[in-house]
């Protein structure tokens, strides 16, 4: 805390010699005027070898907190548009990110900030991609590990697999979770813990070159064909039949946006809130749920409509 503003700060310390590209992720954060990238306060060297950057403290944690917290479809659609909103004024620059994962954006009263510019770039003039990062081998797009380069579809790859977790799909950050079995007695084989590793981002470059990381099944039933369509379109292994442009992708997310009713999770029950009613489908076990309706204080059967799974359900009241 600020002892003359008072202000809630965070302190990033940074190491490194003397060079041009010593400052690069405060510089490259002032230089973003964006209400979805978060602000640089202030800069300054402590010695020759290592300085700090000031950044408005985001106490409301990274993405992967608010994913663990189960947002609701709606809210889950708006924290990528938020995502989108950044990248794209950082795209504007003529930067590329190179690493939009959850941990690397912060959450301040329910508006996400990309916050990590440690691996961002400058696109060349006439330059469509450049040098791959290294960092976190299940968001690299599968081009990035056949080519070592990495574009503005990169990102786009990047942005889906976190739309996909905020929509609820499962994505493990174990690597050995991608393992079939033959995999796990190749790896059993190895000794050294870089041909380990190596072998592990191996793996996910396989799962992802094939489009097989994401697990649409794992999704919530109300996230419907249109977000699983946009889903596909940011993901393609492929990255010219990708999405192209983040306005591409706030467009596309906006369409889904429209078409997805606003339900959530309230512990293992499914609750639909809208203006002229609030409907929950609790769990009965087996696999069955009863549809309830709320009814002053209190909840009643939704009259005609039997208990049901949950996708079934779902479909009906929607």
């Amino acid at each position: 805390r600020n002892r003359i503003s008072h202000a809630a700060v965070a302190i990033k310390f940074y190491y490194g010699a003397p060079g041009e590209r010593r400052h690069d992720e405060p510089r490259l954060l002032a230089s973003i005027d964006s209400p979805n990238v978060l602000r640089i306060i202030d800069a300054r060297n402590l010695s020759e070898e290592w300085a700090y950057f000031l950044t408005p403290r985001c106490g409301d944690g990274d993405l992967d907190n608010l994913i663990a917290s189960r947002p609701s479809a709606v809210e889950a659609i708006d924290v990528a548009l938020g995502i989108t909103t950044g990248a794209s004024a950082i795209h504007a620059k003529g930067l590329i990110h190179r690493d939009l994962k959850p941990a690397n954006i912060v959450c301040q009263g329910g508006t996400p900030l990309i916050a990590d510019f440690g691996s961002v770039r400058q696109l060349a003039e006439g330059e469509a991609d450049l040098p791959a990062s290294g960092h976190s081998a299940l968001y690299r797009p599968p081009e990035s590990f056949d080519t070592g380069r990495y574009g503005v579809r990169g990102d786009i790859y990047q942005l889906g697999l976190v739309t996909y977790q905020l929509l609820g799909g499962t994505l493990a950050y174990d690597p050995m979770a991608y393992f079939r079995k033959s995999d796990f007695k190749t790896y059993a084989s190895l000794t050294d813990d870089f041909d380990r590793s190596k072998y592990q981002d191996s793996v996910i470059h396989l799962r992802a070159a094939g489009g097989n990381l994401m697990d649409f099944g794992t999704l919530p039933p109300w996230v419907g064909g249109s977000a699983k369509t946009a889903l596909r379109r940011m993901t393609n292994p492929d990255p010219e039949r990708r999405l192209g442009n983040m306005s591409d992708v706030a467009a596309a997310l906006t369409r889904v946006r429209a078409d997805t009713d606003d339900w959530k999770w309230e512990g293992d029950i499914a609750r639909l809130e809208r203006c002229d009613r609030v409907i929950e489908l609790r769990p009965l076990g087996d696999g069955l749920f009863e549809p309830l309706q709320a009814k002053g204080d209190t909840f009643r059967r939704v009259p005609s409509l039997p208990n049901g799974s949950l996708g079934d359900l779902v479909k009906r009241v929607s």
